[in-house]
């Protein structure tokens, strides 16, 4: 059994409520094997309390990677492309530099780090992740996904970016888009390719505003909050 537990769901904002008070993390399970997606600076557990067998970072923002400002001294294995390294002004000790499209194993985890749009300074990826029970994607921060329908393509999971609803967070630079996707429109892709299950972590300022609105208008979709657990296929457990 594969279980999802959000460690944090808020992201670079100074806004949070009590459900949302620490950036944006997921620790996965499935038998013996963790995984955490994610660890920023504002985090409740220390990677000690974790102990993942490997933590994959999506880009060098604060609220996803601690190493960007803080010497975190810890012996596992940090998966994370070559930009976000070479970025941080900390390095982890044991990194493991990777590329978008080419896939590793981690216990029961296969997984599969594609390029999406999201920062021009710290260009991210999102991770598409097999287990013995299903496959999901994660993408906390993006506007769009590289090559979006093969990544999405066979999906059962899709947890994305909750950074706005309706508000344009998308702002382009040379002609390049950088920003975040609204809800509205990552609920069309899954639509469109069949998923139904659709959860946002990394909420921003007026998803958090409109949570309440926001669970009566789209209860095809999850808002995440900190400590929500799920085990995958099943209901959610609080």
């Amino acid at each position: 059994m594969t279980k999802l537990l959000f460690l944090g769901t808020k992201g670079e904002i100074e806004e949070y409520t009590e459900t949302h008070k620490f950036n944006s993390s997921l620790l996965v399970k499935a038998g013996e094997s963790k995984i955490l997606l994610d660890y920023g600076k504002l985090r409740k557990y220390s990677l000690e309390e974790l102990a993942p067998d490997a933590i994959l970072i999506t880009h060098a923002h604060p609220d996803h990677y601690a190493w960007l400002y803080e010497d975190v001294k810890s012996a596992v294995p940090v998966y994370l492309t070559k930009e976000t390294l070479e970025y941080g002004k900390f390095r982890p000790e044991n990194p493991r530099v990777i590329e978008p499209g080419a896939g590793f194993v981690i216990g029961q985890f296969s997984c599969m780090p594609y390029r999406v749009l999201h920062s021009i300074r710290c260009p991210a990826v999102g991770y598409r992740v097999k287990t013995p029970d299903c496959t999901f994607i994660y993408n906390s921060d993006l506007v769009d996904i590289i090559e979006k329908e093969n990544i999405l393509a066979g999906v059962d999971y899709y947890i994305g970016d909750g950074s706005s609803i309706k508000a344009n967070l998308v702002r382009r630079r040379d002609d390049i888009l950088f920003g975040h996707t609204r809800t509205t429109t990552q609920i069309n892709w899954c639509k469109k390719q069949g998923i139904t299950n659709i959860i946002f972590t990394h909420l921003g300022k007026e998803t958090i505003a409109r949570e309440d609105e926001f669970n009566k208008e789209h209860p095809e979709a999850l808002l995440a909050y900190d400590g929500l657990e799920m085990d995958i296929g099943t209901e959610v457990s609080t």
